[in-house]
């Protein structure tokens, strides 16, 4: 190898390191995501490892090109190095690469956000959710099921899979919030403020929530689970609580 390929070689070599951890730092951040249990929660994962991936370039660009000014030109010297009083292309370059960049990631978020907040004309179930200091209620409204808790293990709760599910979301005393880490979705509890959002669950089992705005001393007491079943089975929980199933 020629002294300047070697010299090439070893110049790119700090830039390489820092694109190899980059990756390696999206990969591990994506990892630590719950696998998301609900298509609105599949849709997010989705969104969230692009927004990761495109800031794992940016600071692969840009921690590679620094270390390799700072190891390039680390020799001191006296001389003035060579002054570049402006490069039309590059500027322009270094502009409307950040732009793009930023539009594509606000067009992305406001897709997944307009699927996240969208509404079915006709959900499998609607339940009314109240928070309360130091527990939940859930109301089956059209179904005549009510089910309340307080502390641990809270309230259990059982929802159809494969169909979006209306929740009615409110606080009876102060601020709570509804959480559910494998859906990835997290929604605050306002008093006096009925707030609605949909989630689709795409597999059954139970799917542990909790409270997750600071709601006072006994605020980490108040779980709550979910438990996700087909159509039938949903049916017949929902009459052995005494209730009828949706026409």
């Amino acid at each position: 190898m020629t002294g300047g390929g070697a010299r090439s070689l070893h110049a790119s070599a700090p830039r390489l390191r820092a694109i190899v951890l980059s990756g390696a730092v999206v990969l591990v951040s994506t990892g630590c995501l719950p696998a998301p249990a609900t298509a609105e929660g599949r849709e997010i994962a989705s969104l969230y490892t692009i927004f990761l991936a495109a800031a794992a370039v940016v600071a692969a660009i840009v921690v590679g090109s620094t270390t390799w000014a700072i190891l390039r030109y680390r020799r001191r010297s006296d001389e003035l190095p060579v002054q570049t009083h402006g490069n039309t292309r590059l500027e322009a370059l270094w502009t409307l690469l950040p732009a793009l960049t930023v539009a594509f990631l606000f067009v992305a978020g406001f897709i997944v956000l307009a699927r996240v907040e969208s509404r079915s004309a006709l959900p499998g179930a609607v339940v009314d959710v109240t928070a309360f200091r130091w527990g939940w209620s859930f109301s089956y409204a059209d179904q005549g099921v009510s089910i309340s808790g307080i502390g641990e293990p809270g309230p259990e709760v059982v929802l159809p899979v494969g169909e979006p599910v209306r929740i009615r979301l409110g606080a009876a005393d102060v601020i709570h919030a509804f959480y559910v880490p494998e859906f990835l979705f997290k929604r605050d509890a306002n008093p006096h403020q009925t707030t609605e959002f949909e989630f689709t669950i795409e597999d059954e089992g139970t799917y542990r929530g909790q409270c997750a705005e600071f709601c006072g001393i006994y605020h980490a007491r108040m779980p709550f689970s979910i438990v996700a079943v087909d159509r039938p089975t949903y049916d017949a929980w929902i009459a052995e609580q005494g209730g009828s199933a949706r026409p």
